[in-house]
């Protein structure tokens, strides 16, 4: 039986190879960006707003424990000390920071 080659096919089929071992790559491009992020100010007219403090501790009307790390809001991975939230757009946030916007995970 003879095979006819398919030159189509065989570059798709190679095109197909080369993109998934380089998806891995293009991937990790949003975290590469993400840890380039700025940290937010108190200062910040969106910070003010939402009564946002980068200690918790010094939070008027903060339930005990109640941390940015531990909010629904808050995207960092575990134990980190600071990292994305909904709220904040294109800013990061102290993990032991906490806002009026606080919800229990």
């Amino acid at each position: 039986m003879s095979q006819s080659a398919n030159p189509t096919r065989r570059s798709l089929l190679q095109r197909l190879a080369i993109g998934l071992s380089l998806a891995p790559l293009a991937l990790d491009v949003p975290r590469a960006r993400a840890a380039d992020l700025p940290l937010l100010s108190e200062d910040d007219p969106a910070a003010k707003a939402e009564h946002y403090v980068a200690e918790a501790s010094r939070a008027q009307g903060a339930a005990p424990g109640a941390l940015c790390s531990n909010c629904t809001l808050y995207g960092g991975p575990d134990g980190s000390t600071q990292g994305p939230c909904t709220l904040f757009a294109g800013k990061f946030v102290k993990a032991a920071g906490w806002c009026k916007s606080w919800s229990a995970l």
